[in-house]
């Protein structure tokens, strides 16, 4: 992978993201069982990677640590050099990591500043990040311990499965799929976790902004997710279109806690919420996922902003070789680190 290439790569992807947006956008089916399916896929995949990210812990520190990552690493995102030699075995060292500060991560991920700041302060006494009056970083040692490791592999394989289910589907754009004449070798696994975390960040960040409360949103996904496990791909525009009919598998709270290991406490009082908000229904059988009539627009826009990222994700992997390796029966899938 040289740099020149990579450098093309990643302003192929921004420009081709943009211009998918727009004519998302403007094109969206609603009735397209693709559509749904796609959103349905990413969903899972969301809320697997989350899943993965928290380890042993809440879903909460992940997110901002991945978001603070995110934001030291961009020196070298820039840089096509950079992501060269910092893409493979390599991790960055700490003087290449642009500083943060703590109200930028809480704007980027639109939760409490407060929140954020009592969160860091946290992460900074375990280890996992670095304060000093520039902002924020999270030091090359907290990127390369065993454990930190062992999470990233699961969260690339995940996207490896991704990927295929996208394939399968025919929901990848032409510059999405793996360019056969590229190299198997090696991937760029750094630089691909950094793609794929720009994914979840962006992701999570509407997620959250839908409504307004990261918990609640990971709730709403999860009860989705549920309520539409045995809806065949053919039937979720139907679904779409009346969330509360036929088609909808009505869940329990103790199955949502379970699932998402949040205390029954916990769920019950973020659900009451969404209830409130219009985004959740009980029925006798169960809860129901909704969409207040006034929350379409934001839907839509949301799910033509999911096809852009995946376009810009997807571009971005394919000129990383990664897709060419996932595509190689006999690879040897690498570890993958960040």
């Amino acid at each position: 992978m040289t740099a020149w290439r990579l450098a093309k790569a990643w302003r192929h992807a921004e420009r081709s993201a943009m211009a998918e947006l727009v004519d998302a956008s403007a094109n969206l089916n609603l009735e397209d069982p693709l559509l749904w399916e796609t959103v349905r896929a990413s969903l899972r995949y969301i809320r697997d990677t989350a899943q993965i990210s928290r380890g042993d812990g809440d879903l909460l520190d992940p997110l901002i640590f991945t978001a603070i990552l995110d934001a030291n690493m961009a020196p070298v995102n820039r840089d096509a050099e950079l992501q060269v030699i910092y893409g493979g075995d390599i991790s960055a060292p700490d003087h290449l990591r642009r500083p943060v500060s703590i109200n930028a991560v809480a704007q980027s991920l639109r939760l409490p500043f407060e929140t954020v700041r009592r969160r860091v302060s946290g992460m900074a006494k375990r280890g996992a990040c670095i304060q000093d009056p520039r902002g924020v970083i999270v030091p090359n040692a907290a990127v390369m311990s065993p454990a930190y490791v062992a999470i990233q592999r699961a969260r690339y394989d995940r996207a490896r499965r991704f990927y295929q289910v996208l394939k399968e589907i025919g929901a990848l754009p032409s510059d999405g799929t793996a360019d056969p004449s590229a190299p198997t070798a090696q991937p760029l696994v750094r630089a691909a976790n950094r793609a794929l975390s720009a994914y979840m960040l962006r992701a999570s960040s509407d997620l959250i902004a839908l409504t307004g409360d990261a918990l609640s949103s990971l709730i709403l996904l999860e009860l989705t997710l549920a309520n539409t496990e045995a809806v065949a791909t053919p039937d979720l525009p139907a679904w779409g279109a009346d969330p509360a009919g036929g088609l909808a598998t009505p869940v329990r709270i103790a199955r949502l806690s379970k699932s998402l290991r949040f205390s029954p406490e916990t769920t019950r009082r973020h659900l009451l919420a969404l209830e409130r908000a219009g985004f959740c229904r009980r029925t006798t059988r169960g809860l129901v996922a909704v969409a207040p009539p006034a929350a379409w627009p934001e839907l839509a826009r949301l799910a033509a902003a999911n096809l852009a990222n995946l376009h810009r994700l997807f571009a971005a992997l394919r000129q990383l070789d990664v897709l060419a390796a996932w595509d190689t029966p006999d690879a040897i899938w690498p570890a993958a680190v960040a």
